[in-house]
């Protein structure tokens, strides 16, 4: 096929720069105060909540192998392995340590139409350069974040066609490209810096669907340290001159042809860069459990809690589901935890048995065998579930749900905008009180006290300075 043809493909015209150099200059001159006061606060929730994801991980067998690892390898003591007690290693190693347990739970946030991960990306990136760097001010992991989110999220939405007909695993080969962008911001990259920065992550990407369907890997889990230490790597790499390679996105051996064979939109790349940000329309999970099942744990939960349902009076739950929902619900053995927990965290079934049995998804059903395990033999028996072609769905599916009581009463709800989405968001005190129970399930738990003073710091973030006192509170 030949070069023209693939421009027509894309959207790009003959002639014209490719998208990266205009999302480099829009990188380079957007500044926190050109950031408008909603894309703030978004970026602080996203913050608070994705520190809350990195504490709960760092119980996990596979997060302590992987430190073990990154200090192993030594160099310069700059970044802060969160929750180790206050272990420092290089920012790229950091990025591996931290990023191993953001995603333990599948309880980080996403863009529920781009449908990828996006403060997994960017987050450790932004935190670990500071550190590196020093006297970074807490505005500029704002801005970092708000713009690596936004980009990711616009990364996701170019793409079109549904998404498994593609053989890549979204969250980290798009996110590698918003884990770049927030290293560069944080060094100050020039435009032609982060577009050589960018043009150094197009030879990076990589990540397969293969964990999500070889159940035991540790790959899923695991993926956003694996993946976006890299963005570390390019960003360095470009601040020292080395150049990346040219047509990042739109030429006819980049991102978009490489990966998704052509099929995305141009527009919906850049248009309203710096005046839209999807930063904004990020969903934070209520849950920890991968996205898909919360259209059926919003409505399973808002019945048991409107009318005060009671787990011994219920004889039945039933699924209306569409096809990617029912693919989810699977059989679950009992011991499947804890070392199989990011599999049971994509079970759809047990999800909304765990639901009813205890009113939420408690982080303590994944490494308790014997909590797990009451579920499995108690709860979800009482669930069941039928396909409904009328919830078939590109990504997210609606779901609905009828309980059936011992007593002859029956409740029904519908949900197609799960709890978390922006049109739908978790109050304050409950996005806080997720972020306490993350803290109390570390490795070192935090007690309240400790964690309501990280919660004050995140929300203070654009005062601070410097963000040393954060990290000294997280570390």
């Amino acid at each position: 096929m030949s070069s023209n043809n693939l421009h027509s493909i894309s959207g790009k015209n003959p002639g014209e720069p490719d998208a990266a150099e205009a999302i480099a200059a829009y990188l380079a001159k957007t500044r926190f105060e050109d950031l408008p006061a909603t894309v703030v606060d978004a970026a602080k929730a996203s913050i608070l909540d994705t520190l809350g994801c990195v504490l709960a991980g760092t119980p996990c067998d596979d997060v302590i192998a992987i430190r073990k690892v990154a200090i192993a390898w030594g160099g310069s003591a700059s970044s802060t392995l969160i929750g180790s007690g206050g272990v420092k290693v290089p920012a790229a190693s950091a990025v591996l340590g931290n990023g191993a347990a953001i995603h333990q739970f599948d309880f980080d946030d996403t863009h529920d139409v781009a449908v990828m991960h996006p403060s997994s990306a960017s987050l450790m990136p932004a935190l670990a350069v500071a550190e590196q760097i020093g006297h970074v001010d807490g505005k500029a992991i704002i801005t970092a974040v708000a713009l690596s989110n936004d980009l990711s999220s616009r990364i996701g939405l170019a793409t079109r066609g549904h998404m498994w007909k593609h053989p890549w695993f979204r969250a980290p080969v798009i996110g590698l490209f918003g884990a770049t962008a927030a290293a560069a911001k944080i060094m100050n990259a020039s435009a032609l810096q982060h577009v050589h920065a960018l043009g150094l992550t197009l030879p990076q990407v990589s990540g397969t669907w293969a964990s999500l369907h070889h159940k035991g890997s540790s790959v899923r889990s695991i993926r956003d340290g694996l993946a976006y230490r890299n963005g570390v790597l390019a960003a360095e790499l470009a601040m020292a001159g080395i150049r990346g390679d040219g047509e990042v996105f739109d030429g006819p051996y980049g991102f978009y042809q490489a990966f998704f064979r052509g099929d995305y939109s141009r527009a919906e790349l850049l248009e309203g860069l710096g005046q839209r940000y999807e930063t904004e329309r990020i969903s934070l999970k209520p849950w920890p459990c991968i996205r898909h099942l919360h259209t059926a744990l919003t409505a399973t939960l808002g019945l048991v809690i409107q009318h005060d349902i009671a787990f011994g009076d219920i004889k039945e739950v039933m699924l209306g589901l569409g096809h990617v929902n029912v693919d989810r619900c699977r059989p679950v053995a009992i011991g499947s935890v804890p070392e199989n927990h990011i599999d049971l965290a994509g079970n759809m079934h047990f999800a909304v048995a765990a639901a009813i049995r205890h009113r939420g998804i408690p982080l303590a059903l994944y490494h308790d065998t014997q909590l797990a395990d009451e579920v499995i033999t108690t709860a979800m028996p009482k669930v069941r579930w039928a396909y409904d072609a009328a919830l078939d769905g590109h990504t997210f599916e609606a779901s609905r749900v009828e309980i059936m009581l011992n007593n002859g009463q029956h409740y029904s709800a519908h949900c197609a905008i799960a709890l978390g989405h922006p049109d739908n968001a978790m109050p304050a005190e409950q996005r806080i009180g997720k972020f306490i129970d993350c803290a109390l399930a570390a490795a070192k738990p935090l007690g309240k006290p400790q964690a309501m003073q990280i919660v004050d710091a995140v929300a203070r973030l654009d005062q601070l300075d410097t963000i040393e006192p954060l990290m000294r509170l997280l570390a």
